[in-house]
């Protein structure tokens, strides 16, 4: 079985770093243009929730922010969960890779260097 989804966008907000145990904990959301098809006047973007841990966290924190492009490998998840005795479903992105894909954050203290973290 195989469960690997591809995705470039934009962060659609400045991701934020929270610790959960021992572990930190990044969720964020991406938006991503749709090509658009002949004779549309207009582009739809789809938009994808995501969650990074750990490492692939700190690297989200400390190199991207809003309206950079981001290109990540993970795995789909949907989560099932009841509100208001509704049965309902969230669809997550699991980062397992990033990738560089446009500019970095401004304000990153490393922003004289020319070495890549490395993750």
């Amino acid at each position: 079985m195989l469960n690997k989804f591809l995705v470039a966008g934009r962060m659609t907000a400045d991701p934020e770093i929270k610790t959960v145990g021992d572990n930190r904990l990044c969720k964020f959301t991406i938006a991503c243009e749709r090509p658009k098809r002949k004779g549309e006047e207009k582009t739809e973007t789809d938009f994808f929730t995501c969650t990074a841990w750990n490492r692939n966290a700190d690297v989200v924190v400390d190199w991207f922010g809003k309206g950079d492009i981001i290109t990540l490998v993970g795995a789909v998840h949907i989560n099932q969960y009841e509100k208001n005795g509704e049965k309902r479903n969230s669809t997550e992105v699991k980062v397992e890779e990033i990738h560089f894909s446009g500019g970095k954050k401004n304000n990153n203290t490393n922003a004289g260097s020319d070495e890549e973290p490395l993750f």
